[in-house]
C-alpha cells in the first residue's frame, strides 16, 4: 500500500513522501526498508534515528528525524489498525464451499457463504450462519447453533446442543461443551459417581477462544460466556460459570464451577477463582493468584489467597526481610543470654 493510503485509513497527518510503497509492518528495531513501524513509548524515541523503516507512526509533538511519518493521537492504536491491513485473513484465504470429505448430518441448515473444509463432521440439526468458516477436522455435535461470520480452526470440538454467537473465533484444539466435572459419592461403595451434565454452553457474539481452552457444559442450565470476552490458550471454564462482557482471561487460568465474573474482569496467567464465588466487575486478578471469597467491583487482587494488591506487595516486601530479621533476632538473643549470665555472676557474689 502507498503511505498516503495508510494515512487516510488512520485519519492522520502525513509528513514526507506519500507515494512510498509499504509492504509490511514491524517493530522499530527489526524494521527493514519498505516497512512501517511506530513509536508509542518514550524509551524508543532514540531508535527513530537508527530504524531502517521507510515510515513511522508517531504521536503529537514527536519528531520523525527527517523520515516520512504519520502523526496520530494514539500511535499504538494506529499501529493495531495498520496490522489489520496487512494481517493474514484466514477466512478469505481458504477455499469456500463444502469439501467432498466433510460429513454433514441430517436437517443441517447452512447459511450463505459457509465454508466447511476437509474431514469435518457436522451433526444432525446443526445450524451454521452466513459466511462462517469451518476449518479441517472440526466436530460440531447435533443440535448446536453457530452464528454468522465465525472462524473455527482445526481440531475444535463443539459438543451437542451448544450455541455459538456471531463473529466468534475458536482456535485449534478448543473443546466447547465437554461434561462438567460433577461427581458424588456412591452410597454403596463411596466411589465417585458421575452426575449427568444435561445443561449447555452459550457463547455470545464477538468472543475469541484460545487454543486448547475448555468450556464445560452446565449441570442443568448453561455455562455462559458473554459478548466481547477473550479467552487465552489453555483456559479452563467449569460448569455453570458465568463470564461477563469484555473480560480477558490469560493462559492457564481456571474458573471453578458456578463462579460468576462481572463485566470487564481481567485475570492474569495461572490464576483462578474457586467455585460459587462472585468477582465484581472491573476487577483485576494478578498472575498466580487465587480468589477464595466474594470480591467487590473494582478489586485489584494478588496472592494466595488473593488480597488487595497493595497489601500483598507489602506482605511480600516484609517476607523478603525475614532473613535479616532472623539474623538480628539471633544476635539479640545471644546478647540477652550474655547479659543474663553476667547478672547472675553479680548476684552470686557475696
Amino acid at each position: 500500500m502507498k503511505l498516503k493510503d495508510i494515512c487516510d485509513h488512520l485519519d492522520g497527518e502525513l509528513s514526507g513522501d506519500g507515494e512510498i510503497e509499504i509492504t509490511g509492518v514491524s517493530g522499530i528495531k527489526e524494521a527493514v526498508p519498505s516497512q512501517i513501524t511506530f513509536v508509542a513509548n518514550s524509551k524508543y524515541l532514540g531508535a527513530i534515528a537508527t530504524t531502517q523503516a521507510s515510515a513511522i507512526i508517531i504521536g503529537r509533538g514527536v519528531s520523525g528525524n527527517g523520515k516520512p511519518t504519520i502523526c496520530v493521537d494514539n500511535p499504538y492504536w494506529a499501529f493495531v489498525k495498520v496490522l489489520e491491513l496487512f494481517a493474514w485473513d484466514t477466512g478469505k484465504q481458504t477455499q469456500s464451499g463444502i469439501h467432498a470429505t466433510a460429513i454433514i448430518g441430517e436437517n443441517v441448515t447452512l447459511g450463505e457463504g459457509v465454508t466447511i473444509q476437509a474431514h469435518s463432521v457436522i451433526g444432525d440439526n446443526v445450524e451454521i450462519g452466513n459466511d462462517t468458516v469451518i476449518m479441517p477436522l472440526v466436530y460440531i455435535g447435533s443440535d448446536s447453533k453457530i452464528g454468522c461470520d465465525g472462524l473455527i480452526y482445526s481440531h475444535v470440538s463443539i459438543r451437542e446442543n451448544v450455541t455459538i454467537g456471531d463473529r466468534v473465533i475458536i482456535h485449534c484444539g478448543a473443546v466447547i461443551g465437554s461434561d462438567g466435572f460433577g461427581f458424588t459419592p456412591d452410597p454403596t461403595n463411596h466411589s465417585p459417581y458421575k452426575i449427568p451434565q444435561i445443561g449447555t454452553v452459550v457463547v455470545e457474539d464477538d468472543v475469541e477462544i484460545g487454543a486448547n481452552t475448555t468450556i464445560d457444559r452446565a449441570t442443568l442450565s448453561e455455562t455462559l460466556i458473554k459478548s466481547g470476552t477473550k479467552l487465552d490458550n489453555l483456559v479452563q471454564i467449569a460448569h455453570n460459570v458465568v463470564v461477563g462482557k469484555d473480560c480477558c482471561l490469560a493462559a492457564q487460568s481456571g474458573i471453578a464451577g458456578s463462579a460468576i465474573l462481572g463485566d470487564r474482569v481481567n485475570i492474569a496467567g495461572q490464576s483462578g477463582v474457586i467455585g460459587h464465588l462472585t468477582l465484581g466487575e472491573n476487577s483485576v486478578l494478578y498472575a498466580k493468584s487465587a480468589v477464595t471469597k466474594d470480591m467487590p467491583p473494582g478489586s485489584q487482587l494478588s496472592g494466595f489467597p488473593a488480597r488487595p494488591h497493595k497489601q500483598e506487595l507489602r506482605l511480600q516486601a516484609s517476607i523478603r526481610k525475614l532473613p535479616e530479621l532472623l539474623q538480628d533476632y539471633t544476635q539479640l538473643q545471644k546478647r540477652v543470654e550474655e547479659l543474663e549470665a553476667k547478672l547472675q555472676e553479680l548476684e552470686d557474689q557475696p
